[in-house]
């Protein structure tokens, strides 16, 4: 008697005892090979930039597309001070004053600061998405030259300006929402700028403002300065030597610039 066995699929099937029992067959294995390929550029970022309105004004060479300097304060314009009736000895220290404002004259008058374009608390602000992780920059201010009388030609020699700093974090919004600023410290986070002196005065030498170090080694990956970072200045005041103070004169009106010079120190 012949026997047969009924295959279907991978099932075999038996009456066992009036029971139908199922039983996996094995099934032969086999492997097959292949490859997926997957991939992930980073570039560097794109700038934004603030809504530049008054008391800041954007700096003459517009930034790069991912580093530069975004704005710098418009004016610093000192009280309208009375010439000393007696000699003076030791500095004379004379404060912002708010009231008074160019106005798009050719001198500074006291407009009653109806422009608001001096303020007593000023700013910068520095833009860095390179996304290099090198960082690095610094910024520095210097007067340009003495402040001059132009009239007489004379000049103020050794005035200085001396005024308190401090340092926000900026995070962009989109336009017109006025950027967020959350004040921190020298050093504080992983990139916040790590010089950021308490107190600085500008004379006829560059004088570093504030400044972000380079990485502390190639691929180390650890420099500052990436992000956007504002400069806050406040106490903003004219030091005049004596020498200088024994000599003006009524109506002499003293002016001068700053400038302002961000280096890439990658």
């Amino acid at each position: 008697m012949n026997k047969k066995k009924l295959v279907t699929g991978l099932l075999s099937a038996a009456f066992l005892g009036g029971v139908l029992v199922t039983t996996a067959l094995p099934a032969e294995a086999k492997d097959y090979d292949g490859q997926s390929k997957g991939s992930v550029k980073f570039k560097e970022g794109t700038l934004e930039l603030p809504e530049i309105t008054d008391p800041i004004v954007d700096p003459i060479d517009p930034p790069d597309s991912n580093f530069g300097l975004l704005y710098v304060p418009k004016e610093f314009n000192f009280a309208e001070t009375a010439v000393p009736t007696s000699v003076v000895s030791g500095n004379t220290t004379i404060p912002l004053d708010s009231n008074w404002e160019w106005d798009n004259a050719l001198h500074a008058t006291d407009t009653g600061g109806s422009g608001g374009t001096n303020p007593t608390t000023k700013h910068f602000a520095v833009g860095d998405v390179r996304g290099k992780r090198a960082a690095g920059w610094k910024l520095t201010a210097k007067l340009t030259g003495a402040l001059k009388d132009g009239g007489s030609g004379k000049l103020l020699s050794g005035a200085t300006i001396t005024m308190a700093q401090g340092i926000n974090e900026l995070t962009p919004q989109p336009k017109p929402t006025p950027w967020i600023e959350t004040a921190t410290t020298a050093g504080a986070g992983t990139h916040t700028p790590d010089v950021v002196p308490g107190t600085v005065t500008l004379d006829l030498s560059a004088t570093t403002v504030m400044s972000a170090s380079a990485e502390t080694g190639p691929g180390k990956a650890d420099g500052r300065g990436e992000g956007y970072w504002q400069g806050e200045f406040k106490n903003i005041n004219l030091v005049v030597p004596d020498t200088a103070m024994n000599a003006v004169a009524t109506g002499e009106q003293y002016e001068g610039t700053i400038d302002w010079t961000l280096t890439d120190s990658i």
